[in-house]
C-alpha cells in the first residue's frame, strides 16, 4: 500500500447480510471519517478495504468469500480487513484455508464479531505512516452522508436456538446497548442531515430485557430528546411484538413498514425450527399493526423445504402470503448447516422439489407485492433521499416503498420530502412534489 504522504487514507467498507452489519459499518466510518480518512465506494481506488461477512445460511458464507476474493482482484495492493459472523463461525479459514480455485484468500488482518469495535484503533495505530499524522478521534466530527438513512445498532447477540441457524454462537448472548449511547449516535446522523433512523439488532426484540428495560421506552425516549427524526425498526419477530411495541405504529414519527421474518406458515415446520411464534399469531400481529394504521406494509423472510416439510405444509405457507399481502418477501431454500440440530434430520427435500417451491413462492409473493404498489397510486408519502439515479431521485418512503421522481435542485440525500404517488411499475412507485 503506498499514497502520498499528504493525502488522507482512502477505506472502502462492504458489508453483507443483515442490517446490524451495515450499521456497524456506518459507525465504523464515523469513526474513520473522524480521524481524517476518506471513505470512498467499493468500485473505487483504496488502501484498506474492510469486509463484513455474513453466515446466516452455507450460501452466505460462499458470497462473503466470493465478495472477499473480489475485492482483493479489484485492490491488489490494499490491506484486507475481514470480520462479522462467518469469521467466527469459521474460525481459522481466513487465515489458513485456501479458496475452492486453490489460491489464497491473502487477508491481512481479520477480526472476529468481539473485537471489530478495534478495527479502527488498528487502522490509526497500524496503517497511517506516522503518528503525527493522526488527528484527534472526535464523535462530534461530522463527515458527508453516504446513505440516506442512518442505521444505528442498538443490541448485538442472539437469545434463540433456532435449528437452522448458526448466528446466536457467532454473535454471543443477547446484549443491550446502553441508551446514553445509542442517543448520541443519533444526535449525530440528525447532525449530518439524516431524518430517518433504521434501530438494527440480531434480535432487535429483545433491547432492554438484560437491562430492566424495553424497545418501545428507547424508542419515546428517541423521540422526545431528538427532534425532527422519523424510526424504523430493521427487523423484529412475531412473539416479540407485544402491545406496547404495536402501539408505536400509531406514531407519525414510526415508520409504518414492518419486516417480521416468517420462515414458514406451517405450525409443524416453525416448532421444528424452534421459532417462538405460530401462524395464527403472525397473522393476529399483522392484522393489528393494519388495524391501527391502515398503510402498514410488511415485508418478510421464507425458508422454503426445510427438512421434512410436506406438501401441506408448504400449501399453509402459499396461503399465509396471501392472507398477511406482503410487500416484499426474501424466499431463500434451506441448505444444512454443519453442527446445527436441523443438519441431523432426516427428510430432506429434493433439490427438484424445493426449486418448485420456492418458485411458486416468489411467484404468489410477487402477485401480493403488485397489489401492495397499486394501492398507493393517489396516496402521498414521505420518501426518505437516498441518492440520484440519473435523471431521477430515488428514496424510501415511510411504507418502504421505493419511490422515483423527476430530478430537482431542491432536494438532498437524507431529507424528507412529501410525495403524490401517481403510477406503480409493480415493484416501484413513481410521483411527482407537490406543486
Amino acid at each position: 500500500m503506498s499514497r502520498p504522504m499528504n493525502d488522507p487514507l482512502r477505506i472502502s467498507l462492504t458489508s453483507l447480510g443483515c442490517k446490524v452489519n451495515y450499521a456497524e459499518m456506518e459507525s465504523l466510518a464515523g469513526v474513520l471519517a473522524a480521524s481524517g480518512c476518506d471513505i470512498v465506494d467499493d468500485d473505487a481506488p483504496a488502501d484498506v478495504v474492510v469486509v463484513n461477512t455474513c453466515t446466516v445460511t452455507l450460501q452466505a458464507d460462499a458470497t462473503s468469500r466470493q465478495r472477499i476474493q473480489h475485492l482483493r482482484r479489484q485492490h491488489p495492493l490494499s490491506h484486507l480487513i475481514v470480520t462479522g459472523c462467518s469469521v467466527d463461525g469459521n474460525p481459522g479459514f481466513y487465515l489458513s484455508s485456501p479458496t475452492p480455485s486453490g489460491h489464497p484468500l491473502t487477508i491481512d488482518a481479520v477480526f472476529a464479531n468481539s473485537t471489530k469495535e478495534s478495527i479502527a484503533t488498528y487502522i490509526r495505530t497500524n496503517l497511517f505512516p506516522s503518528a503525527s499524522e493522526l488527528p484527534p478521534e472526535s464523535s462530534d466530527t461530522v463527515f458527508p452522508l453516504r446513505r440516506g438513512r442512518a442505521f444505528i445498532k442498538v443490541q448485538d447477540g442472539c437469545r434463540h436456538r433456532c435449528t437452522y441457524c448458526s448466528v446466536w454462537s457467532a454473535r454471543g448472548a443477547s446484549r443491550s446497548r446502553a441508551v446514553d449511547d445509542i442517543l448520541a449516535d443519533i444526535r449525530s446522523a440528525a447532525a449530518r442531515g439524516h431524518r430517518e433512523c433504521v434501530l438494527t439488532g440480531v434480535d432487535l426484540g429483545s433491547y432492554g430485557r438484560d437491562t430492566d428495560s424495553s424497545l418501545p421506552e428507547l424508542v419515546w425516549r428517541i423521540w422526545n430528546e431528538v427532534s425532527d427524526m422519523r424510526i424504523r425498526l430493521s427487523s423484529i419477530n412475531a412473539n416479540d411484538i407485544t402491545e406496547d411495541v404495536i402501539a408505536l405504529n400509531a406514531n407519525e414519527r414510526f415508520c409504518p413498514h414492518w419486516h417480521i421474518p416468517l420462515q414458514s406458515g406451517s405450525d409443524a415446520i416453525l416448532k421444528t425450527m424452534h421459532r417462538g411464534y405460530r401462524r395464527s399469531q403472525f397473522l393476529r400481529v399483522v392484522e393489528q399493526l393494519r388495524h391501527l394504521r391502515p398503510e402498514t406494509t410488511v415485508t418478510t423472510d421464507i425458508m422454503t423445504a426445510f427438512p421434512g416439510e410436506t406438501d401441506e405444509d408448504h400449501g399453509q405457507t402459499c396461503e399465509l402470503i396471501k392472507e398477511a399481502k406482503f410487500l416484499k418477501a426474501h424466499v431463500f431454500r434451506y441448505s444444512p448447516r454443519p453442527g446445527t440440530p436441523a443438519a441431523q434430520l432426516g427428510e430432506q427435500i429434493p433439490a427438484h422439489i424445493a426449486r418448485r417451491r420456492s418458485a411458486e413462492l416468489r411467484m404468489l409473493a410477487g402477485e401480493t407485492g403488485r397489489a401492495e404498489h397499486e394501492r398507493f397510486v393517489g396516496i402521498r408519502l414521505h420518501p426518505a433521499w437516498l441518492m440520484q439515479d440519473g435523471d431521477e431521485w430515488v428514496g424510501i418512503a415511510e411504507t418502504y416503498h421505493e419511490v422515483r421522481i423527476p430530478f430537482t435542485d431542491s432536494l438532498a440525500i437524507g431529507t424528507i420530502s412529501p410525495v403524490t404517488i401517481t403510477h406503480s411499475t409493480g415493484t416501484t412507485l413513481l410521483g411527482a412534489l407537490p406543486q
